[in-house]
């Protein structure tokens, strides 16, 4: 990789908005990155002519600019599984009154690309772009195991390797459970107290592309109440799949 695209991957990730700061000048991100003053103010200065930056002529600090959010929108929009799932995972969270998120594939992990957010005051909020490993929560093993065999290997070994995975075999007793059941359910696994119930979508070429999860707070998923959402949540992923064209598949 160019070395210059390498310095630009890394400012770019390093001045992500978080709540302890929103902008950066020149010198901070020099002195953090250990790259020199006139290479930062070089790269952003190219950044901000494409949008990638944006500059406050008053206070002459860096923050990201409109155009990642765009390219960013553009991908989520353009994906046909969202397109899909969104009116059907609305019907989800008003039938549950929980929070409903879709998850896709990339790599190693699973991303949230949409959520609708439950009604309740007390619910659960994770942020859209969220990255966790295939190997963690409802949302993301049960992509995992509805995976060709050649493909889930090949991802468990780099999740050990990686050192995401502890106890192999331990997963992959879940994964055969997740697999015959249909769905994954998981207990605090990303927030602590909550619950996430996940089962897959398919694509017309019998393929997992995603899944669909509703999660909440621990005690609102029991007795009758957490079997009726796994049967709306499994009916979901079906309805997803079928208008994707997995219906045909037989």
């Amino acid at each position: 990789m160019s070395e210059v695209i390498r310095k630009s991957i890394v400012i770019l990730n390093k001045i992500k908005p978080s709540e302890e700061k929103v902008e950066w000048s020149v010198t901070e991100i020099s002195r953090e990155l250990n790259i020199p003053i006139q290479t930062v103010h070089r790269i952003l200065s190219c950044l901000s002519e494409y949008g990638f930056v944006y500059r406050d002529n008053q206070n002459k600090r860096y923050k990201l600019g409109l155009s990642l959010m765009e390219l960013g929108l553009s991908i989520r929009d353009n994906l046909s599984v969202r397109n899909t799932a969104l009116p059907i995972m609305e019907q989800l969270s008003s039938d549950t009154k929980e929070s409903v998120y879709l998850t896709v594939q990339e790599g190693c992990d699973g991303i949230f690309i949409d959520c609708i957010d439950s009604p309740h005051l007390l619910k659960i909020v994770e942020p859209i772009g969220m990255r966790r490993p295939l190997c963690v929560a409802a949302s993301k093993k049960v992509i995992l195991a509805f995976l060709k065999p050649v493909s889930q290997n090949q991802i468990i070994e780099e999740l050990v390797t990686k050192g995401y995975i502890p106890n192999v075999e331990e997963l992959k007793e879940q994964l055969t459970i997740i697999k015959e059941q249909g769905f994954a359910i998981s207990y605090g696994e990303t927030t602590e107290g909550t619950v996430s119930i996940a089962a897959p979508i398919f694509s017309w070429e019998d393929e997992v592309v995603g899944s669909i999860s509703v999660a909440g707070p621990e005690g609102r998923f029991v007795g009758t109440r957490l079997n009726e959402i796994i049967k709306l949540t499994t009916k979901s992923a079906c309805e997803i799949s079928e208008e994707l064209g997995w219906f045909t598949r037989v």
